[in-house]
């Protein structure tokens, strides 16, 4: 990858929805809750099964929404990877 593909990528913009916004603050909430929180082990494994939804919620919403963008971050790690092995 040269320096243009390099400044190509700082121009990416990503489309971040109000829902994508929501499950994003609720994730820190629950974060926290793990952090901080004295759960019970059954209350602990329930929020983290929660936590771990969310994630993969925003994970999908992320990709249906910024499709192109997505694509271009992949090839350039792909492309990144195949430098740092050589």
């Amino acid at each position: 990858m040269n320096e243009q593909d390099f400044e190509n990528l700082k121009d990416l913009r990503f489309n971040i929805t109000e829902e994508m916004q929501d499950t994003i603050i609720e994730i820190a909430f629950t974060n926290q809750m793990l952090d901080e929180c004295e759960l019970t082990k059954k209350d602990r494994k329930l929020l983290e099964r929660y936590n771990k939804k969310l994630k993969r919620k925003f994970t999908l919403d992320f990709q249906a929404h910024n499709q192109v963008q997505v694509q271009i971050m992949r090839a350039y790690i792909s492309g990144k990877k195949e430098i740092d092995q050589k």
